[in-house]
């Protein structure tokens, strides 16, 4: 299986290349005062398209042929992907954990932990996306799955947003009652939800591709 992960890292390390320097770009701007410091959370979502382009490469290449004409099992090759993609969620976090950490103290922002909250907010989104895509990408293959990678991401915005105008939001202000440590050990622990949910999602996967013929 490492071999298969190495593999992914391999075919996509051009484009993990350009992320990293998206990155970057990101961490100077706010470095700069440009950006908000919050706003380098939102690659922990962008970087989720990686996975599906790798889905992409290997459909190109006719890999799935290839390797399981190997002594590989449907489960491994399905394991690494989803290996792969986790790697990949948590390098994002962390690095948006480390910047908001580096540029609140050097600028004494206070928010900081309004910040590393936004952080852990974005790893659980980003799992969620692995959780709902990945299934999605074996069943449907990458091209037709693409579109429901930018309905997952922008319709809850989308929604989100329209309440917000229409006021539907508004019913919501007892949560500004809700104590602070509460609300911090909440968003603490929601990653592990679409962390769990992953197993699910892996077992989906694997019977996918168990009932699929390349």
């Amino acid at each position: 299986m490492t071999g298969l992960i190495v593999k992914d890292f391999l075919v996509m390390r051009k484009s993990i290349k350009t992320y990293i320097l998206f990155l970057l770009f990101y961490f100077v701007m706010a470095a700069l005062g440009i950006f908000p410091i919050s706003f380098i959370t939102a690659m922990q979502i962008i970087i989720m398209m990686l996975p599906l382009s790798a889905f992409s490469y290997d459909e190109l290449s006719k890999w799935d042929r290839y390797a399981f004409s190997l002594p590989l099992s449907r489960r491994a090759v399905a394991g690494a992907r989803y290996l792969f993609a986790l790697i990949l969620t948590l390098f994002a976090a962390l690095f948006g954990l480390v910047t908001c950490l580096i540029l609140s103290l050097a600028f004494h922002d206070p928010n900081l932990v309004e910040n590393c909250m936004t952080v852990m907010v974005s790893l659980g989104l980003g799992l969620l996306y692995c959780d709902i895509l990945l299934p999605l990408t074996y069943k449907l293959g990458p091209e037709r799955a693409r579109p429901y990678f930018y309905l997952v991401i922008f319709l809850p915005i989308i929604l989100l947003v329209g309440a917000s105008k229409l006021g539907l939001l508004d019913g919501l202000s007892f949560l500004e009652q809700i104590p602070e440590a509460s609300a911090i050990a909440f968003v603490l622990l929601l990653p592990l939800l679409p962390l769990l949910g992953m197993g699910v999602s892996y077992l989906i996967s694997c019977r996918i591709l168990e009932r699929k013929e390349f």
